[in-house]
């Protein structure tokens, strides 16, 4: 089943992308001059359904690829309880009935992008995974655009070719429409970025969502959407590789300035959101002074902490979300985006020599360490504390490599065994870890902390010993002997 517009593309084109598309659209089209943003656009008057049309459409498309189930679904109905006969008598009742297909369509639209597990939860009120490489449809994509809809199915055979075409779709929108007569831009350009992904490189796909958001902001009124649209690009940006992280700062600067007043001025979580990447651009480029900057901003009243949830909710390509260990001392610290920050922190500032503030951080935060230092540093009781750095230096250990706590000893055997080897799946954990402890080693010492520096550096030799590491970490300790006589 193929809407009239998209048949004639196929036909004409032979299911072809490339200069085959091109040619075919060039054709088509009534603009003699356009953007060399992303070759011919389509028009859009040619491809918007009417609302009637476009429900009667997705309904019979949805009925037709995935109303009926076969033996493929037998195991992911028994494992939620039904069999396949019963499914297809419930399905068959949906679409039995044609007063659904308003039902359906409200159910489309709202979601944008709908794959065939999200329909079979829909109608059966629960989820349940199926196999959908076997409908024959991939997924649809179902927009409002002013009064009319736009209505994409991905079809599995010349997949390629319907995300081109509806990459295209979306392309010309943006080109002919104003943006108030889009609902959800931002969303749009979010799907349109992601059809193309399986198309073009990573930094073809940058530079076009860049040009694209240039000429909307040229051709369009300030207003939320349309900083949103701004938002989108700074992420491209800053999810695209050197090329584009290396224009990162730029691209920021110049969206907070835009963006710094009026009715539409960027928010509190949107600066924090900005402030993430800057800080991340600036690890990127090994800029102590500008790491130690906005890392600060971004744990200063508890700004990155505040907006947490959101963030990663609904920027999920910029934050990474695995929840904080603050129990641990041994694990990936790039994991949790907070862990992350203290860490690059704690570097930069052993790096430029800010010790007093480095212990403060020590003091005050307890991501900074793990539970058991940041104990021993608000306790006078050093002595009933201190031997819980071991512990939780095994109980990291154990569960990196067994992934419970019930074999500690053959866990650190295999761990003592392996973490130096570059091919050990504990290596970059191990560097990192290793890495963070000697900064905090640095730090303490500086701060007169002896008795947590003995033990720290007795655990640190006997389970997370690097050579390098070691090595830097005694000619600072010696180099501090020799300042301080």
């Amino acid at each position: 089943m193929l809407l009239s517009f998209d048949e004639q593309l196929f036909q004409q084109t032979n299911g072809q992308i490339g200069e085959r598309l091109e040619q075919a659209l060039e054709e088509r089209s009534l603009f003699d001059k356009q953007p060399p943003i992303w070759g011919a656009p389509m028009y859009s008057d040619d491809f918007l359904l009417k609302q009637e049309r476009a429900e009667k459409f997705c309904f019979q498309l949805l009925k037709y690829y995935w109303g009926k189930f076969n033996l493929f679904f037998y195991d992911s109905f028994s494992k939620a309880n039904m069999n396949v006969d019963m499914a297809n008598e419930k399905m068959e009742q949906f679409f039995a009935e044609p007063q659904n297909s308003k039902q359906l369509f409200t159910f489309l639209h709202t979601q944008g992008e709908v794959e065939f597990d999200q329909l079979i939860e829909f109608i059966f009120a629960k989820p349940i995974r199926t196999p959908s490489s076997q409908t024959g449809l991939t997924k649809i994509y179902v927009y409002k655009i002013n009064n009319c809809f736009l209505v994409q199915p991905i079809y599995c055979e010349h997949e390629k070719f319907w995300q081109v075409i509806g990459a295209k779709k979306i392309y010309s929108l943006f080109l002919q429409l104003p943006l108030k007569k889009i609902s959800r831009p931002a969303e749009l350009m979010t799907t349109f970025k992601a059809l193309l992904v399986g198309q073009l490189t990573v930094n073809r796909v940058a530079t076009i969502v860049h040009k694209l958001v240039q000429k909307i902001d040229f051709e369009n009124p300030k207003s939320d959407e349309l900083k949103q649209l701004h938002l989108l690009n700074v992420r491209t940006h800053f999810t695209s590789g050197r090329r584009h992280m290396l224009k990162l700062r730029k691209c920021i600067y110049t969206l907070q300035r835009n963006w710094s007043t009026g009715q539409f001025a960027l928010n509190n979580k949107e600066y924090t959101l900005l402030g993430y990447m800057l800080f991340q651009e600036a690890v990127f480029k090994k800029d102590y002074k500008n790491i130690l900057m906005q890392g600060m901003y971004l744990i200063e009243e508890e700004r990155l902490n505040n907006h947490a949830i959101e963030l990663v909710v609904e920027y999920t390509d910029v934050l990474s979300s695995m929840n904080p260990q603050p129990y641990a001392l041994v694990k990936h610290y790039r994991k949790n985006y907070l862990e992350h920050v203290f860490y690059e922190l704690i570097d930069s500032i052993v790096k430029e020599e800010k010790f007093e503030q480095g212990i403060e951080l020590l003091k005050n935060y307890e991501l900074v360490t793990c539970t058991a230092i940041f104990e021993l540093l608000q306790s006078a009781d050093y002595e009933d504390i201190l031997h819980k750095i071991e512990a939780t230096v095994q109980r990291d250990i154990a569960i990196l490599v067994d992934g419970s706590i019930h074999k500690v000893r053959e866990s650190l055997a295999t761990w003592q065994s392996e973490y130096l080897n570059a091919g050990s799946s504990y290596h970059a954990i191990a560097i990192m870890s290793s890495q963070h402890v000697c900064n905090l080693l640095k730090i303490l010492f500086y701060a007169e902390e002896d008795n947590l520096v003995e033990k720290l550096l007795a655990v640190y030799k006997k389970y997370l010993l690097v050579p390098a590491h070691f090595h830097n970490l005694r000619q600072f300790i010696e180099h501090r002997v020799m300042v301080t006589r």
